[in-house]
């Protein structure tokens, strides 16, 4: 029941909060103009992160006096929430920064890397993994460290990628952060799963106003931060036991927002090296889809229905915990091949992939 409460008051004040955030964009000049590499008509404003913060830390606040101990659950393990907040406000300010005023490629990456460091020092590192049908246990050691800045940089990225169509990363997220927090239920991480209740809830409510046709943005504050979000948690859903199926669901339940990055560095770098690895272009997935004739909406549906499918394999990893998660490790292979093909994706070094 705790965990239905902190999640409706999550969203309740996402509710409340977003207008007043989208009048504040308004205000600064933090509005999304159409152009050649936009898919809307009209402007819209930006600064979606401001009201993800403020909703998702307002929820944890107001809901800790009724019994709600989410705020405690970050603190466990010898972390420091503070740390982890000093990385939210980071990449919230970049983004906030490039949604007003802009904010070059590389300046970007490097404050992400402050961020994911300032998460690693407050404690939510990969420390190790469970020996899979054994006893044993191999700790990641100073490697644990790279693993955990590199896990959380991508996921920022991989976030901010999506972010192409109105609702497409949020609704991402969301699909992710329920099938992650069922996944905590299961394996008894409370301390886990009221974190994730958190977050679905704020995107939830803030859905209601960035779902097509969006009147805000995520922006780049607020995809930032659902990646740096998303990133840290998945690494504080992994006890010190946990297996190599439990590593992988985060893995598979994001495997849309990962395959984006995959498939867009490999896209970019073959084309004109890695010097064009920051260069943006309209071959995403979901231009790809509106390119063959989808409506702007039947494409953020058909891309959920994708993130669903992931999340479903996801979360029957961990309930089967056995040799059969061979089998739909490679069913979600095979399905991205496919995809892949359809999609109409081929590596080219005279020219844009086709």
């Amino acid at each position: 029941m705790t965990y239905v409460v902190l999640a409706l008051a999550a969203a309740a004040l996402a509710l409340l909060v977003t207008p007043l955030v989208r009048a504040l964009a308004l205000r600064l000049g933090a509005v999304d103009e159409p152009g050649p590499r936009r898919v809307h008509a009209r402007p819209v404003p930006r600064l979606g992160g401001v009201a993800l913060l403020v909703a998702g830390l307002g929820a944890l606040v107001v809901t800790a006096p009724l019994g709600v101990p989410a705020l405690a659950q970050l603190a466990t393990g010898g972390r420091h929430v503070g740390w982890l907040l000093a990385g939210a406000l980071v990449v919230v300010a970049a983004g906030a920064v490039d949604d007003i005023r802009g904010i070059a490629p590389l300046p970007k990456l490097g404050l992400q890397v402050v961020a994911a460091g300032f998460a690693l020092a407050g404690g939510y590192g990969m420390r190790g993994i469970a020996v899979p049908f054994g006893t044993g246990y191999v700790a990641f050691g100073p490697f644990g460290a790279v693993l955990t800045l590199l896990w959380i940089v991508t996921m920022i990225n991989a976030l901010n990628l999506i972010d192409g169509l109105d609702g497409l990363a949020a609704g991402v997220a969301l699909i992710a952060s329920l099938t992650l927090f069922a996944v905590a239920l299961v394996q008894g991480r409370t301390d886990a799963a009221y974190l994730w209740a958190a977050l679905w809830g704020v995107l939830a409510g803030f859905l209601v106003y960035n779902f097509n046709p969006a009147s805000i943005f995520l922006g780049d504050s607020g995809s930032l931060l659902l990646g740096y979000l998303i990133g840290v948690l998945s690494v504080q859903s992994l006890a010190k036991g946990a297996t190599v199926v439990i590593v992988m669901a985060p893995v598979l339940a994001l495997g849309l927002p990962l395959m984006e990055v995959a498939l867009t560095l490999l896209r970019r770098t073959l084309v004109s090296g890695l010097a064009s690895v920051v260069r943006a272009d309209r071959e995403h997935i979901h231009h790809r889809l509106i390119g063959r004739g989808m409506t702007h909406r039947g494409a953020v549906l058909t891309l959920y229905a994708v993130c669903a499918a992931f999340s479903a394999l996801s979360f029957v990893s961990v309930v089967l915990q056995g040799p059969g998660n061979a089998v739909l490790v490679g069913m979600a292979a095979g399905a991205i091949y496919f995809g892949i093909r359809a999609l109409g994706y081929r590596a080219s070094r005279r020219g844009p992939i086709v």
